[in-house]
């Protein structure tokens, strides 16, 4: 009883530590970021819970949906390494003025092409090719604007203040998505209700979908005229570079070896997540409000654990915490193989906990493992190479939902996790930085 009392203290701990860091740094132009990331957040986690549904009001099957995943998450592997070098060539602000208004438009205009085709020397473009193309650039637009928001809250806040900056920013963009996710429940019925249409029709999820545009075009306004921090003199100026490892520069298959995990934690990601409305509606029956809110519970609980990593890190050590996260992750998965709604549903959050736990902690692992000249290559090459294990599964997770279980899919979903842990646990990271 007494351990489990302290273990709550410390999860209170870590939260108003975490707090206390924010306010005592924030300034009106961290809140602008921080409402922008909410905007944005509500905006994409609308499009998560709604848009498999629209594919199906279209006809489509789970197989359309692993392929128009998979084409958002290739623009990460094709476009990650360009947008850097954009972004430290126009600003981050701009990239984020481009990537946020492509964003919006992008879905203005997909939702507006079914039925349309396009007559070319080639041959006729169907419906189906114009939306691949449509969301490769919607997938590009949210890389581009998730890329820039880091560099640009680094210029208006004091270099000591950015890792509490950071996990705050982390933290309430992906909880949001509990708002977000009973939203777009919501909104289906209640365009019905208006409309006298039923609720799963092409109509309504259009309509509701066009939601995901509005708060898009919104999530622009917080940024305009934000002005750089004039960052105070330290006394220490090689504070910054303090925890760069010493030695000289990593070798490009190093980095590549240190991005390894990714690609499992992608496969992980990419069998499931980009299904999980399917999955509930399939396997449970739920309605759309019940899908919603369980998906907006894992929203949550994504942005608890984002809050809880820097507590266990420090108990356990970076590399052992964030292998164990992801390893935990794993046995969850094979629980939602079991045919109680209510036992997958916890298991799902306590999943969604851990990713979130796991994803800043590898960050930080990867961080301490190069020197910093190559921190923006390494971190280019994780999330590429996760975003390469995500498309490849979406796509292979929608031929194996032809014989509609996701019994399969769950399976290896899980095998990814333990795959990723172990390797995680022996690849040569840096473990411990020099005093």
């Amino acid at each position: 009883m007494c351990a489990k009392k302290e273990q709550r203290g410390d999860v209170v701990i870590a939260i108003r530590t975490q707090w206390r860091g924010f306010v005592a740094g924030a300034s009106p132009a961290v809140y602008r970021i921080l409402l922008h990331g909410m905007l944005f957040g509500l905006s994409f986690s609308i499009a998560d819970m709604l848009f498999n549904f629209y594919l199906q009001s279209l006809g489509y099957d789970n197989l359309v949906s692993g392929q128009l995943q998979s084409s958002f998450r290739i623009a990460g592997v094709a476009l990650g390494i360009p947008i850097g070098m954009i972004i430290d060539r126009i600003s981050a602000q701009r990239m984020l003025y481009i990537g946020i208004l492509t964003y919006a438009i992008g879905w203005g205009v997909l939702l507006m092409v079914h039925g349309v085709k396009i007559a070319t020397p080639f041959g006729v473009v169907s419906p189906l090719q114009i939306m691949n193309v449509l969301y490769f650039i919607i997938g590009a637009a949210n890389m581009a604007t998730y890329t820039a928001v880091v560099p640009l809250l680094s210029t208006v806040i004091e270099p000591q203040q950015r890792a509490s900056m950071f996990g705050v920013n982390a933290a309430a963009s992906t909880m949001v998505g509990f708002v977000g996710s009973i939203l777009a429940g919501m909104l289906p019925g209640l365009i019905a209700s208006l409309f006298g249409i039923s609720a799963t029709s092409e109509t309504a999820y259009r309509t509701a979908l066009f939601g995901v545009c509005g708060f898009g075009f919104l999530a622009v306004v917080p940024l305009l005229g934000i002005q750089k921090a004039r960052h105070r003199l330290s006394k220490e100026p090689v504070a910054a570079s303090a925890t760069a490892p010493a030695g000289e520069t990593v070798p490009l298959y190093k980095l590549l070896l240190f991005a390894t995990p990714s690609v499992f934690f992608g496969i992980a990601g990419g069998m499931f997540v980009p299904f999980q409305n399917l999955y509930f509606r399939q396997q449970f029956a739920a309605s759309d409000s019940v899908v919603g809110l369980s998906i907006a519970f894992g929203s949550l609980a994504m942005g608890v654990g984002s809050i809880l990593g820097g507590g266990l890190a420090k108990r356990l050590g970076i590399r052992r915490a964030t292998s164990l996260s992801r390893f935990m992750a794993a046995p969850l998965m094979f629980v939602m193989l079991m045919p109680s709604f209510y036992v997958v549903s916890v298991a799902y959050d306590l999943n969604r906990m851990l990713v979130g736990l796991t994803f800043p902690l590898f960050s930080a692992l990867m961080m301490q493992s190069v020197p910093l000249n190559q921190r923006g290559t390494a971190t280019s090459m994780s999330s590429m190479t996760w975003s390469l294990g995500w498309a490849g599964a979406s796509i292979l997770s929608g031929y194996m939902q032809a014989s509609g279980s996701f019994a399969m899919v769950i399976i290896v979903s899980g095998l990814s996790y333990i795959v990723s842990a172990i390797l995680v646990q022996f690849m040569p990271y840096t473990d411990k930085l020099p005093d």
